[in-house]
């Protein structure tokens, strides 16, 4: 038998003994084991394409292929809902990391976390715009604010992790705060 043969009966050493074994049930029982092991390492060798594919791999791998794609550390909480990981890792080198330090990134790590928030941009930054032709560097309002909505509660859950992320992927030269949306018109 061939080996592609051999390999879709399942049977992949099995079925490649002479006739004279096939036919002897203690070859049957001593090979069984050895079968089911290769064909499934197999399909695990097979699948692996699928598994550093955020949007297709096991739920189980996530955490794993998180490293690569440059969540390690801080950076990373395995107790973070699913689609959140996987929202998180198939942005990663797109939206995250390029625009690092931008609305855009530190908007979409807090929108796929499902934190409801806003950004409020001080009098004249505008966050992810660079500031040098307008005049000398730190001579304009160098501050944005994250507005929250009350349910989530001050130091609870939500609050710290949108604290976490502002520090993480925010503005390094900016000063920064996370806020509710009432606070907004008395700061």
């Amino acid at each position: 038998m061939h080996t592609k043969e051999a390999w879709a009966s399942g049977r992949p050493i099995f079925s490649r003994l002479p006739d004279v074994y096939q036919d002897n049930p203690v070859t049957d029982w001593l090979t069984i084991y050895f079968d089911e092991l290769l064909v499934g390492t197999k399909q695990t060798v097979d699948d692996l394409s699928n598994q550093f594919n955020p949007l297709t791999c096991e739920t189980r791998w996530l955490d794993y292929i998180a490293p690569l794609f440059g969540f390690s550390g801080a950076y990373w909480d395995r107790g973070w809902a699913e689609a959140s990981k996987r929202a998180l890792l198939s942005g990663a080198y797109t939206t995250i990391w390029k625009n690092r330090g931008t609305r855009a990134s530190l908007s979409y790590v807090l929108t796929s976390l499902n934190i409801e928030h806003s950004i409020w941009e001080g009098s004249t930054f505008i966050l992810g715009t660079s500031q040098l032709s307008i005049g000398t560097l730190g001579s304009g309002a160098w501050k944005y604010k994250i507005l929250l909505p009350r349910r989530y509660s001050f130091g609870g859950y939500e609050f710290k992790l949108t604290q976490k992320i502002d520090r993480l992927f925010g503005n390094l030269w900016c000063e920064s705060e996370v806020i509710y949306y009432d606070q907004l018109d008395n700061s």
